[in-house]
């Protein structure tokens, strides 16, 4: 009954924050423009004013869904790695690379591309984590700067061996349509790729609610001097949540790749996985609420490019709005997360020597 208060708590919290924020940016906005109720409406409202919106906004949260998951899995082993971006670029590359050279149809084509993904971009989590593990490195900056290597090693492989030779862009050829994934809702863009998102975060729940290696990967990062004392295997630990959570980030960019693009054209990160660290913060590293964690950054997203297309507001602003909103969100969530806090000081030390 406690804990049930003391969330209810939290969420109360949460929401006061959200609207202080609202009524502190939006409403100056809203009062600046010729019809205040209209922008108030197009921001809050708009996102909920039809199917083909409250699509958008589950085919928003899709990716960030599955990269949230990557972050917590990581995180509660007490490892701060931030390679689920590098790990959401090359598994979407991998995903394209394999339904394309390897052509294989039928109803297999989907899964094993996403598989081949999800296994490439592992490779982004396992790096840092295994050089922390074994040599102590600060898994943060490895990873930071791990991320734009592996960047700049698939344009490579796309500028290389992927491209195709017929296209004014440097992009893959068009993915074939077996591998590609369906449509749920007509009219948007969501696919069964949020299907997917919903079972994993679902599955990871359990997982670290009710097993016991879920239990010990809980124990390694909030105690790590208790998890010794228990005899835990810590080094085994930690890396086995650095490749589950570069396995999960590899996915998400597959399904990003196979459910919304018709050829790979990605130059740059997207951005995805930097988000999935917000999703996490947001969840409290609790993998059953990173669903409505990431529907709430979707609704954000929806919310704010109806407020540009529609309104008369400068995107600038928009992103303002919207980032203000995050930045007070997740900044209340980490000051009262002590493991967040550990990491953070951490970081601060490792910096000073």
């Amino acid at each position: 009954m406690r804990s049930i208060l003391a969330s209810l708590v939290q969420l109360a919290t949460t929401v006061l924050v959200i609207a202080a924020v609202i009524l502190v940016v939006l409403v100056p906005l809203s009062l600046s423009q010729p019809d205040p109720g209209a922008v108030l409406f197009a921001f809050l409202l708009g996102p909920f004013d039809s199917v083909r919106h409250i699509g958008n906004i589950a085919e928003a949260a899709t990716p960030i869904a599955l990269t949230g998951l990557a972050s917590t899995v990581i995180f509660r082993a007490g490892m701060f790695n931030l390679g689920t971006e590098g790990g959401f670029f090359l598994g979407g590359l991998g995903a394209a690379a394999f339904a394309i050279m390897v052509g294989i149809q039928g109803p297999l084509a989907a899964p094993l591309a996403i598989l081949a993904g999800a296994c490439i971009g592992s490779v982004a989590c396992i790096v840092p984590g295994y050089l922390r593990v074994r040599h102590g490195a600060p898994e943060m900056v490895t990873s930071l700067v791990f991320n734009f290597a592996l960047l700049f090693a698939g344009l490579l492989f796309l500028s290389y061996v992927l491209r195709d030779p017929t296209a004014g862009a440097l992009t893959s050829p068009k993915i074939p349509a077996d591998a590609r994934l369906d449509r749920l809702l007509q009219g948007t863009r969501l696919n069964s790729g949020a299907i997917i998102a919903v079972v994993a975060c679902i599955l990871g729940g359990i997982w670290l609610f009710a097993t016991r290696s879920g239990l010990n990967t809980r124990i390694v990062g909030s105690s790590p001097g208790f998890a010794a004392h228990l005899g835990l295997p810590i080094t085994r630990i930690t890396m086995a949540t650095q490749v589950v959570g570069g396995l999960i980030a590899g996915m998400a960019g597959a399904v990003e790749v196979l459910g919304l693009y018709t050829r790979f054209t990605w130059v740059s990160l997207p951005g995805l996985g930097w988000t999935g660290i917000i999703v996490a913060i947001l969840a409290r590293e609790n993998p059953f609420l990173i669903i409505p964690a990431a529907l709430f950054l979707g609704y954000l997203q929806v919310g704010g490019d109806i407020l540009g297309r529609s309104m008369d507001v400068p995107s600038e602003i928009v992103g303002i709005l919207t980032a203000a909103i995050m930045v007070a969100v997740t900044a209340k969530i980490i000051f009262e997360n002590p493991r967040l806090l550990r990491a953070i000081r951490s970081i601060k030390q490792q910096e000073a020597k």
